[in-house]
C-alpha cells in the first residue's frame, strides 16, 4: 500500500486475462518478476530498505516499529524535512492548479476569434441539412 500511495500505481495493475484465474496468474507472475530495485527506483533508498525488512518478517513476527520509524525519520532528516511540521500544501497546490486550469480555459474561450457575418458556419440555419420527404403512397 505504501508504494502504491507513493507511486500512484503498481506495475501489475490492470493486467488482462481470459478469465479470473488467468488474470490472477498474470498478476502473480508480474509481482514475482518485479524486483524491489525496479519498484522503488527514483524514490529514497529507505523505501526499498523498508520493503526488504517487511519481506523478511515471519508471518507471526511482530515488526520492530522503532526501526521502521527510525528508517523514515532518517529519510526525512536527509531531505531536511521535519516530521512534526504537518504540511498540507498539496491541497493548496491542487486548488491553485485547478483554478489556473479553469482560468486558462475561460481565457481560451474569450480569445477565440469571432466569426464574421457571411462566413460559412456563421448562420446555424445554413448548417441544417434538409431531410428527404417520403413520397406519398
Amino acid at each position: 500500500m505504501l508504494l502504491y500511495f507513493l507511486r500512484g500505481s503498481l506495475p501489475w495493475q490492470g493486467l488482462p486475462g481470459r478469465n479470473k484465474d488467468d488474470k490472477y496468474n498474470n498478476i502473480k507472475k508480474k509481482k514475482m518478476e518485479t524486483s524491489l530495485e525496479e519498484l522503488c527506483k527514483g524514490y529514497p533508498s529507505e523505501f526499498k530498505e523498508f520493503m526488504e525488512y517487511c519481506r523478511k518478517l515471519g508471518f507471526e513476527e511482530d515488526p520492530d516499529y522503532r526501526y521502521i520509524i527510525g528508517l523514515f525519520e532518517k529519510c526525512l532528516a536527509r531531505h531536511q524535512l521535519d516530521a512534526k511540521v504537518l504540511d498540507y500544501t498539496w491541497k493548496q497546490n491542487r486548488l491553485t492548479k485547478d483554478k489556473e486550469a479553469l482560468k486558462n480555459s475561460v481565457l481560451n474561450v474569450i480569445k477565440k476569434k469571432p466569426k464574421v457575418l457571411g462566413e460559412k458556419g456563421d448562420n446555424p440555419a445554413e448548417d441544417i441539412v434538409p431531410m428527404p420527404t417520403a413520397a406519398p403512397i
